[in-house]
């Protein structure tokens, strides 16, 4: 070989152009490999997509129901192309099964999204979090300081109150037969919760403080509204990288400005916990801080203002949504209605007020909860996770960085799974062992796996108990002429989009509400 060159070397006439040759069957040899040399990958089957946009352009702004009518024609496992990012879909329970329990370990992470870069401050919460030492750390202080057993327990009374002064406020506002309406008073009722949870003995200080963007002044529920408005709007540069600068729609800086608006409320309340470090009872913030002078390097005032955004968001609009469905679905089904009701007549009476600790006892109750949680979930595609290797799933292979989109909406509507499945009816879940916890992959409504809500248990309970009290308390009924619609809602959740007007009077002898300090006029 090296005396043939040798020779091609030495002629004058044909050196340059055997070498120009040379080079050129070289070239072509190594662009082949490159392009049809490598393995062909056998990714799952999915709808062909757009140059550039992938299948971006036909998810519209209801991507769970469009990704719905695709899974019904490419299967439980499904290929998608959102710009340049390759994602799979899952839309059934043997696909989650594998997904959360048998390569859990693999799908763990999550994808990047400016989201978690601008609001969370480069991702120092929880929910966006890559998974890594970092995440397995903040996910631990939120176990322990927020949503373990003890904290429950602890905040039980703070959610009683909360919600009697609900049912009061409702009472008092639907006097006169005025129409009340039901889904902003829960999402009054989730922030005035959570605000409890983060900054405890401070709460009635902070609940209706107001920050002021462009001269617009915002209370923190409006400004939790914004967030979910602007979280389920496209973000261009997410998708089509080398777009971002261009910040098409405007969103990223919306979220900017959005993030500043929740800096100025937050600032002063860090500030005051500041000053007041040795309290005894302590709050999330409290907690938070305490870490903070441990560890200052560590623990930056980014992550402290992280964290408790990342707390607000997660604990008020999924509860709410959950509540104010529960809630629609019974008023347009008044035979469910009061069945819920005889069932807290029958096992609480009405000499008392149902507790947290009767709910173990209203199957019925909790049965309503579940098929709400069925019909809908509160993230209808889940949180995305990401792979963090090649894989393979069913045959088909997962390459490393793929998005996973969880469809719980397709689920739990699938006519194999469910009878009937777009009609309420909480009689499926009686005598069933299907749970939410995690277990049962035809209901993840809170997820499952290593990535699993934290807040599951806090979530629930909130919705049950809700549910109970005002239903144990309160006449509900729909004003003449009004029907109660099921439309969706727009945004990274699933909110109902319209009021739910209901009228709503004392249903419980005067007694009882004077003896729980429950101010109601009965004229």
């Amino acid at each position: 070989m090296a005396s043939w060159l040798a020779q091609i070397q030495k002629s004058s006439d044909l050196g340059s152009d055997v070498w120009t040759l040379l080079a050129l069957v070289v070239g072509v040899a190594l662009l082949h490999k490159v392009f049809f040399g490598r393995k062909k990958l056998r990714l799952p089957p999915g709808p062909r997509g757009w140059p550039v946009l992938g299948n971006l352009p036909i998810l519209g702004t209801m991507p769970h129901l469009s990704i719905t009518e695709l899974s019904k024609k490419y299967g439980p496992l499904m290929s998608i192309r959102l710009g340049s990012a390759s994602a799979v879909v899952i839309s059934s329970p043997e696909m989650a099964k594998v997904f959360f329990r048998t390569q859990d370990h693999i799908f763990a992470n999550r994808p990047f999204t400016i989201n978690g870069q601008v609001f969370m401050y480069n991702f120092q919460d929880v929910s966006f979090s890559p998974y890594n030492e970092h995440w397995r750390f903040l996910r631990k202080v939120i176990d322990m300081e927020i949503f373990s057993n003890k904290r429950l327990r602890h905040l039980k009374d703070f959610r009683g109150e909360e919600i009697l002064a609900s049912i009061e406020r409702m009472l008092e506002e639907g006097r006169g037969g005025n129409p009340v309406d039901m889904k902003k008073s829960m999402a009054q009722l989730s922030v005035e919760h959570i605000c409890r949870i983060c900054f405890n003995n401070n709460y009635s200080q902070w609940k209706s403080k107001s920050c002021h963007s462009n001269g617009v002044p915002k209370t923190l529920a409006s400004m939790l509204d914004e967030w979910i408005a602007i979280s389920g709007a496209f973000f261009v540069g997410e998708y089509i990288p080398y777009l971002r600068k261009l910040d098409l729609g405007g969103f990223e800086a919306q979220l900017l400005r959005l993030r500043s608006d929740f800096e100025q409320f937050l600032n002063p309340i860090i500030e005051e916990h500041r000053k007041n470090e040795g309290r005894s009872d302590k709050d999330f913030l409290d907690v938070l801080l305490s870490l903070q002078r441990e560890n200052q390097d560590g623990f930056p005032n980014d992550r402290v203002k992280a964290l408790i955004n990342n707390v607000l968001i997660a604990g008020t609009q999924t509860t709410s949504d959950q509540t104010t469905w529960a809630l629609t679905e019974l008023m347009r089904h008044p035979d469910i209605k009061q069945k819920v009701v005889d069932e807290l007549d029958l096992v609480v009476g009405r000499e008392r007020l149902v507790e947290e600790s009767d709910i173990g006892n209203l199957v019925y109750l909790k049965a309503v909860v579940k098929e709400t949680l069925r019909m809908y979930p509160s993230v209808p595609l889940g949180v995305p996770h990401e792979a963090m290797e090649d894989t393979q799933v069913a045959g088909h292979d997962i390459p490393k960085k793929t998005r996973v989109l969880f469809n719980a909406y397709g689920i739990g509507r699938d006519p194999k799974l469910w009878e009937d499945p777009t009609t309420f009816n909480p009689e499926r879940f009686i005598n069933s062992p299907i749970d939410v916890k995690g277990h049962h992959f035809e209901l993840l409504s809170f997820g499952a796996g290593r990535r699993q809500c934290p807040g599951m248990d806090m979530g629930l309970l909130l919705v049950q108990v809700t549910v109970a009290q005002i239903l144990h308390t309160c006449h509900l009924s729909v004003p003449a002429g009004v029907v109660v619609d099921v439309e969706e809602g727009i945004g990274i959740t699933l909110p109902k989009a319209n009021p739910l007007m209901v009228l709503i009077s004392p249903r419980l002898e005067p007694q009882f509400y004077i003896q729980k300090g429950i101010k109601v006029n009965f004229s």
